[in-house]
């Protein structure tokens, strides 16, 4: 190849490497990874365009003082990727002053072996430096030898690390730890050539034009895979910067591993125990109750929360980590304190206790408001708006066969108690004659009072014999009662009409029949009870009323 291609290409490989460099550059913010990669490729341009100089059209003396140029640039590009894969590994590490100073001495030291005349043999020994242009070979000596032997090592672990990176790593950190490896294969294997070549016969060094593929290959990997854009984060930072508290078993139950999260809980639970838990057992470093708490979660595999003192409480879950044939290497354990989330929904428990006992007693009151809605508040009995649901009621369930049977009772001569003891005499009498009409009520049948003095029984299932024997046992019952009235006793009677439901559904037609049969016992000396005719068949000439006679 001849000078002008050779000067072509290495300004073609300076240009690759600097635009590679620049990218990276402006993307080092917090990814020391993008800085090292940056320093590799700015070492490249500048190794190119020593080598460059060095096949120009120039004097020897230019041609040599490019020489110590191109070691500061090839000492960048190995320091550079020395670091490179640490700063992958974790992108926060950045490199001691110690450590910079001891990167340092080698390419310093071939930096001053090749400034200096008396030891420019030891690295150019058998160099032609006068050599036309593009003809210039380069043949080593001992000390460039031993440099290229200790930049090998640097480029060696450097390789072995991304290497190892690539093999224990996530799937972006293989990407990217590939990508690079990938991109540093062809410079190295073909520095390697060049330098058997330059300690034989010599040759010219096209090692920074091997770089223009590591610069294609990083810069399609930052410009169109997103390398250096998505830092990788360790497995091993991210455990233990976690706010939870990480714990690693064996199968026997002791501790393997925790992170400082953990170490704080256990401090918690036990603030007295300062040895290092590792190796022990849970029972040993925070107590029999918490280990016997925690056992049932680790068997069991499972994720539930446990009390470890009082008001304390964990949420632990636990899986199993097994090898690749399905056999158990041991537990690993995510423990969270939810104290607060506990105590809150302990709290809203004892807020929902409170609640359903409030709302037990509103149902209550409205029971009893609704129940004072339908009730006499003299007599305790049903009223009036009671009496004409159940009435409804009554008549819609019993369409089918026709058996109710309305009573309607009042109390005879009940104006003379008025006038002779006095309204609250009275009061006294209708809650006496309420309390005998309850006795004897059965189950299933609706005693209201109408109004006044007159009271009504509703018979479900009760034909006219029935009723009417219902209604003559309740005016026997009615009579015998005594209302001490003060210092005078008092007995009051009481007459029933009774109607029978024939077919009608009209509640107003059934309690008109029974009205009407009340007024019958009254005209007929009181103290009675007539049964209706028919209802439905009132005023159309049904049967005649049954007086049911008065029994002492």
């Amino acid at each position: 190849m001849g000078p002008v291609p050779l000067t072509v290409a290495f300004v073609v490989a300076t240009a690759v490497a600097l635009a590679v460099a620049r990218v990276c550059w402006q993307r080092r913010r917090g990814n020391s990874a993008a800085s090292c990669l940056a320093l590799v490729m700015a070492g490249i341009a500048v190794w190119s365009v020593a080598d460059g100089v060095l096949l120009a059209d120039v004097g020897a003396a230019v041609r040599r003082a490019s020489q110590p140029v191109l070691f500061i640039g090839v000492g960048a590009a190995v320091i550079g990727l020395w670091c490179l894969p640490r700063a992958l590994t974790d992108p926060a590490w950045r490199p001691s002053r110690r450590l910079v100073a001891g990167l340092l001495v080698e390419p310093v030291t071939i930096l001053v072996l090749t400034a200096l005349p008396a030891t420019w043999p030891w690295v150019y020994g058998g160099t032609d430096l006068g050599a036309p242009a593009g003809q210039v070979a380069l043949v080593v000596g001992p000390a460039f030898l031993a440099h290229a032997a200790y930049s090998y090592l640097m480029i060696a672990s450097a390789l072995g690390l991304l290497a190892w990176r690539m093999r224990g790593s996530t799937t972006l950190a293989r990407r990217q730890s590939g990508v690079l490896l990938l991109s540093a294969l062809p410079p190295v294997i073909g520095n390697v050539t060049l330098t058997g070549l330059m300690s034989d016969r010599g040759a010219v060094d096209l090692t920074p034009l091997f770089f223009v593929a590591t610069g294609v290959i990083a810069g399609f990997a930052v410009l169109r895979m997103g390398l250096l854009q998505l830092l990788p984060v360790a497995r091993n930072q991210a455990v233990e910067t976690m706010t939870d508290a990480v714990v690693v078993w064996d199968p026997a139950g002791r501790l393997l591993d925790l992170n400082p999260a953990a170490r704080a809980l256990l401090r918690r639970v036990r603030p007295d125990v300062v040895a290092d838990p590792l190796g022990a057992t849970l029972a040993e470093v925070a107590g029999q109750d918490v280990a016997t708490a925690v056992q049932s979660v680790l068997q069991r595999d499972e994720r539930r929360p446990v009390e470890l003192r009082p008001g304390f409480w964990c949420d632990v879950r636990t899986a199993p980590v097994t090898d690749g044939r399905g056999r158990l290497l041991g537990r690993v354990s995510v423990v969270r304190d939810v104290s607060e989330e506990r105590a809150r929904h302990l709290a809203t428990e004892a807020l929902n206790v409170r609640l359903a006992a409030q709302l037990a007693v509103v149902e209550r009151l409205q029971a009893e408001l609704s129940e004072e809605a339908v009730r006499d508040h003299l007599t305790g009995l049903h009223n009036r708006r009671h009496l004409d649901r159940a009435l409804a009621r009554a008549l819609m369930a019993d369409e089918a066969d026709g058996s109710l049977a309305v009573v309607v009772f009042d109390v005879d001569h009940f104006k003379s108690v008025n006038d002779r003891f006095g309204h609250a005499a009275g009061d006294q009498v209708l809650q006496g004659v309420a309390d005998a009409l309850r006795s004897s009520t059965r189950p299933g049948d609706t005693l209201a009072r109408l109004g006044g003095e007159e009271f009504v029984l509703l018979l479900p299932w009760a034909d006219r014999t029935q009723a009417a024997a219902r209604a003559e046992a309740v005016r026997r019952a009615c009579a015998r009662a005594v209302h001490q009235l003060g210092s005078h006793p008092v007995r009051v009677t009481v007459s029933a009409g009774v109607a029978v439901r024939a077919g009608a559904t009209d509640p107003a037609a059934l309690l008109a029949a029974a009205d009407e049969a009340l007024y019958a016992a009254k005209a007929a000396g009181r103290d009675r009870v007539v049964v209706a005719p028919t209802a439905g068949a009132v005023g159309a000439g049904g049967p005649a009323r049954l007086t049911v006679p008065a029994v002492p």
